[in-house]
């Protein structure tokens, strides 16, 4: 696995408690931001973290509580991520927050805003790599994936590791993805989650641009059956084999599809106005 414990940790570099907190807390709780300088990091949980996401929303931040709690917020992206659940706790989200809030460019450095890229792309690679079959109905990671296109400038990085499907579960997920190209939703043999589904509460946006550049260029006809014939081909002695080599085979024969499928996918991501929420 890519992340660490210090991984979440020296995004920021590790930090001392605050001695003092002047942090106003957007539900008024201020004793919840107390609790949290007053134990370890590692300690702060969802109960926290409810109020916490809101604050990096809408309030003026404390720098050096920021740094203190930053890595909790790390590992609850981390581990919601590993149990296909959405990164939010009681009525907040760690995606709004860090959009909304615009925390990495008011309170990251460039150094610090690259850490945290970093660790979101290895962080959802953990993921993808973990993937273990083709049926799954409703695959987290796709749902995080498509998140992460609101979030940060990452959708590049994730994409050409994941797709040099050099490990099984890279192959798998690649197989899982274009699935939700080559078939509509009704037709889908893998009964996948709608392809532009995200798990953030974010709305009233589109994907950043950067992201949406890269996908526009990458996710062609060709692309889509040229990965898949590639993935079918490295799990030629894995389970699901059988399953992957119909769905390359399909895909050969349904350009007008995949064609309109990308259309739709792209479409939807590119409007402010169409989120697609994975409940």
């Amino acid at each position: 696995m890519r992340i660490t414990r210090d991984r979440m940790v020296n995004v920021l570099e590790p930090a001392p408690k605050p001695r003092s907190v002047w942090q106003e807390d957007f539900d008024y709780n201020d004793e919840v931001l107390l609790e949290m300088a007053r134990i370890d990091w590692d300690q702060i949980g969802p109960q926290h973290l409810s109020y916490y996401f809101l604050d990096l929303a809408f309030v003026e931040l404390q720098p050096d509580l920021l740094r203190h709690v930053f890595p909790a917020c790390l590992k609850f992206w981390y581990e919601t991520l590993l149990q296909d659940k959405a990164a939010a706790s009681g009525q907040a989200d760690f995606h709004f927050a860090l959009v909304e809030g615009e925390v990495a460019e008011r309170m990251l450095s460039a150094q610090e805003r690259n850490a945290l890229n970093a660790f979101l792309v290895d962080g959802l690679l953990d993921r993808i790599e973990a993937t273990g079959s083709l049926h799954h109905s409703d695959p987290g990671w796709i749902a995080r994936f498509n998140s992460l296109g609101f979030v940060a400038p990452v959708i590049l990085q994730i994409w050409e590791d994941w797709w040099l499907l050099d490990s099984p579960g890279k192959a798998l997920s690649a197989v899982q993805y274009a699935s939700g190209l080559v078939y509509r939703q009704e037709e889908n043999p893998l009964h996948g989650a709608p392809l532009a589904s995200n798990d953030s509460w974010i709305s009233g946006r589109a994907w950043r641009n950067d992201n949406l550049t890269f996908l526009r260029e990458v996710l062609t006809v060709d692309h889509v059956r040229n990965k898949l014939h590639a993935a079918a081909t490295a799990l030629w002695q894995h389970p699901e084999a059988k399953v992957a080599g119909q769905i390359a085979a399909d895909a050969g024969t349904r350009g007008d599809t995949i064609r309109a499928r990308i259309g739709d996918l792209l479409a939807n991501l590119s409007s402010a106005e169409r989120p697609i929420r994975r409940e």
